[in-house]
């Protein structure tokens, strides 16, 4: 009781709102889909109206196709709104900003740049109140009440938590009762390690990356561990393989696998419930639209997803093209609960790449060795232990980075033990899919 004291009493003084929010959430989901819907509605209307008057690429978009006369919404012209893509975020720069965002208490994260170059996003209180209220929804959709345990493992290094000011999160999870564990390297004391927390803080629910929990579960498995079940295990960032499942399941016997889909421009958008595999979408934050293969947005069927966040005003992403294929179900499948459902999510790709020694390393580990602003994007490729490829498109010549180039082999060798051959191209080739890869094995 003292610790679900402790973080309702942070969320009152750090997070004003979130637990309305939270509580507001769980109403609609257990409300009719009409009610449901119509709340939406009434969200996405009010952020188009305060866009066109405050923004100026979407005054400048909305004049363009008459979807205001007289300062009023003309409804007939909704599905005429255009789809946001990355290129245009990069074109308009601060036409994207509300003219009021600087009192709105703005703060800024990047994208992972895994569709191509990173992006910056802005936000302000009032989204990020409601961000982390779906999450703490989320955790309680699946087990998990305000101030039990909980254990974040997660596969950044400590370094960037600290450039960007994260590590003022050890506020946050000593009031709401999380330890965080990093989890960026995978080796059979890593493993042992990670199991070691998770028997000593025995958590209710654990967030993380598929990977680490993956490579944790072969390794219980294979050794016969013994290993604390938490009620949940949530996985983001990453997509979650049939077979990874099938190994956390028999690793965690009982506990619900839950996947959740989201990204830096939204937060939560999606995730799972207990033991069904559909994710559900959160509808009071985000409307998802699917572009299918003939360029018309569908509400349900599979395409490319399209987002509308409803909870940011200083920098509002109205059908954004996020990157990722998708397969959205009809409403009607659903056990319980107003919100619809994502069956697929065909998301980018990133694997871990093998050691010589059989231990492995996380694509996003190595992937932020390569993320700087001088390099457009690449591909990392393991074509053998031998042989390991850095395909990039930097921003000026290889003479000019000569250093940083250098500095990035330095580490590639230290952490994989073989030498990075540099590819220099002009452009990279998406997959089949139109995603990029950053980081790809080729090894059986």
């Amino acid at each position: 009781m003292i610790h679900k004291l402790m973080s309702m009493a942070y969320c009152a003084a750090r997070l004003p709102g979130s637990l309305s929010y939270m509580r507001e959430a769980d109403r609609l989901y257990h409300s009719s889909r009409e009610t449901m819907m119509a709340y939406q509605e009434e969200k996405a209307r009010r952020l188009i109206r305060y866009a066109y008057h405050h923004v100026p690429y979407y005054h400048r978009i909305f004049e363009g196709i008459g979807l205001f006369e007289g300062g009023q919404l003309r409804e007939e012209r909704l599905p005429e709104i255009p789809i946001l893509t990355k290129e245009i975020l990069r074109e308009e720069g601060a036409n994207m900003y509300s003219d009021e965002m600087k009192s709105r208490r703005p703060y800024s994260a990047s994208t992972s740049g895994s569709t191509g170059i990173p992006l910056t996003i802005w936000y302000d209180r009032h989204y990020m109140v409601r961000n982390r209220a779906d999450k703490f929804f989320m955790g309680q959709l699946n087990g998990r009440d305000l101030g039990e345990p909980e254990l974040k493992m997660w596969f950044r290094d400590f370094d960037l938590y600290q450039k960007n000011g994260k590590d003022k999160d050890r506020f946050y999870n000593f009031f709401t009762n999380r330890t965080f564990r990093l989890a960026s390297v995978v080796s059979e004391q890593a493993l042992k390690e990670y199991i070691d927390t998770i028997n000593t803080v025995r958590p209710i629910q654990i967030w993380s990356n598929p990977a680490p929990i993956f490579e944790v579960s072969k390794f219980v498995l294979s050794h016969g561990i013994r290993v604390h079940c938490p009620k949940s295990i949530i996985l983001t960032s990453n997509p979650l393989y049939d077979e990874m499942r099938e190994a956390m399941q028999k690793a965690f016997p009982g506990t619900w696998i839950v996947d959740q889909y989201g990204g830096t421009e939204f937060g939560v958008v999606a995730c799972s419930i207990r033991e069904n595999r559909n994710l559900r979408i959160f509808e009071h934050s985000a409307r998802v639209e699917v572009l299918d293969e003939t360029g018309r947005l569908q509400p349900h069927g599979t395409g490319d997803i399209i987002i509308t966040g409803l909870n940011n005003y200083s920098m509002p992403l109205i059908r954004y093209r996020m990157g990722d294929m998708v397969t959205v179900l009809p409403f009607g499948q659903e056990k319980e609960g107003s919100f619809g459902s994502i069956s697929r999510v065909m998301g980018r790709r990133l694997s871990m790449l093998r050691r010589r020694d059989g231990t492995s390393v996380t694509g996003l580990h190595l992937r932020d060795l390569l993320t700087k602003p001088w390099i457009r994007t690449f591909q990392l490729i393991q074509h053998s232990y031998d042989d390991l490829e850095a395909m990039v498109v930097l921003d000026g010549t290889p003479e000019e980075h000569r250093e940083g180039l250098d500095q990035i082999a330095s580490q590639l060798r230290e952490i994989m033990d073989t030498e990075c051959r540099f590819t220099f191209c002009d452009s990279l080739s998406p997959e089949k899919t139109g995603k990029y890869f950053y980081v790809r094995s080729e090894l059986e």
